[in-house]
């Protein structure tokens, strides 16, 4: 009897990623630059009409365009407490004897009221936890969907519609559930259409022209002010309804985009892409402490604290990603 031969495990690793699509990790990139870019020039128009209508709203359309049926709920809360809860928490304790420890240095009292809203996290805690929200939100929506999918195929939607109402009729109600748990329900909406486009991806034939019809007026739409911008994080979802689905067609012709374009990518540019994306989490649930640092030594917002804040995580994430700790910050 004939047996198939073993795959050496470099070439394995070599063919994954060769078959493996970069644009998805690209528009992680780009999203993580916007998400670092947002929070150091929160104040201004361009990041609050230019960045906001999506920076957050495209990883959640992410997370359903990679969606895979079948699995069950408890495998999916294994998973994701695996790849989700493990770095939170990780670099929840860092961060927090990284801060504390420096404000300690420049002779600050111990800010007791923070270690005390650190359990409720979400809209709790501002800097340097201002992005840690976003992980928790993202691990409750995806165990959510799982179980209301496998219950009725309505189900998810019918919960994302009751969030996105609960926004509109009270957001700061559902923004202060603890760890963000109460934004999971409208964020399932920016996951079911990306469950969507990969339903309906093969019937896009030009997927660049397809993604700037969706990208290019929809991103006009928030920057003009025509439709009001979000801040996920407060359940602030901007204009009724109609800034949710700004959001998406945003991020789905960004993705478009993207998919049409890869091609033309050289092969150690998706080198690059392929590293940079995962480095995604520690660098979203670190630039803030970058900046808090920098804000507290007295430096405004610039383009140089936006680089430290973008690349210093970045270099510290690529560091510890060849490390054992890996495992628990990854």
């Amino acid at each position: 009897m004939l047996s198939t031969p073993a795959v050496p495990e470099h070439l394995a690793t070599r063919r994954s990623r060769s078959d493996r699509s970069v644009a998805v990790d690209l528009v992680r990139v780009v999203g993580v630059v916007a998400i670092v870019a947002g929070h150091t020039w929160d104040q201004r128009h361009f990041a609050q009409a230019g960045l906001y209508t999506w920076h957050v709203p495209v990883f959640f359309v992410l997370t359903g365009y990679l969606w895979k049926p079948g699995r069950s709920a408890s495998d999916e809360l294994g998973r994701r407490a695996r790849t989700l809860l493990v770095p939170y928490l990780s670099w929840l304790v860092l961060v927090t004897l990284i801060w504390f420890g420096f404000r300690a240095a420049l002779g600050e009292p111990l800010d007791t009221r923070t270690l005390t809203l650190l359990p409720l996290g979400g809209d709790w805690i501002s800097r340097p936890y201002s992005a840690f929200w976003f992980v928790t939100c993202l691990f409750v929506a995806a165990v959510l969907m799982r179980w209301l999918e496998r219950v009725h195929a309505v189900l998810p939607w019918f919960v994302a519609g009751v969030g996105i109402a609960w926004c509109i009729g009270d957001r700061f109600a559902i923004a202060h559930i603890p760890e963000s748990a109460g934004m999971a329900m409208p964020a399932l909406a920016f996951m079911l259409v990306g469950m969507l486009l990969r339903r309906y991806r093969d019937t896009i034939e030009r997927p660049i022209v397809t993604g700037m019809v969706l990208l290019v007026p929809s991103w006009w739409l928030g920057w003009s002010g025509a439709l009001d911008t979000l801040n996920m994080k407060a359940g602030n979802l901007g204009t009724p309804l109609l800034s949710v689905l700004m959001a998406a067609a945003i991020s789905c012709g960004m993705l478009l985009i993207a998919e049409g374009t890869e091609r033309w990518i050289p092969r150690w540019g998706r080198t690059v892409v392929f590293a940079v994306a995962a480095c995604a989490i520690p660098m979203i649930l670190t630039h803030t402490l970058s900046l808090a640092i920098t804000e507290r030594l007295g430096f405004p917002s610039s383009k140089w604290t936006f680089l430290i804040a973008y690349f210093v995580p970045l270099v510290v994430a690529l560091a510890l990603r060849a490390s054992p700790a890996k495992r628990f910050l990854f």
